[in-house]
């Protein structure tokens, strides 16, 4: 199972056992789960960044060789 997959499972989990403690009436347990959901959400967050920098990526390595510049020359200057 893939990490996204296990954050949306956790965030999920969070969600309902928010809800549970507040039917309990046990804030101090809603609120800090509320902050264990803050984390997920924002791993979330850092996946779908980490994604949408590695596509940017590809299509530059993508543009460089339809300019016949191989990435690898790049990668070795940089």
């Amino acid at each position: 199972m893939s990490t996204e997959m296990k954050e949306k499972q956790c965030a999920h989990t969070c969600l309902y056992r928010i809800e549970e403690s507040l039917v309990n009436g046990d804030l101090k347990e809603a609120e800090r789960t509320a902050i264990d959901l803050l984390k997920s959400l924002r791993e979330l967050q850092r996946l779908e960044e980490e994604r949408a920098d590695q596509a940017q990526l590809e299509k530059m390595v993508q543009r460089l060789k339809e300019k016949g510049i191989p990435a690898e020359l790049i990668a070795r200057v940089g």
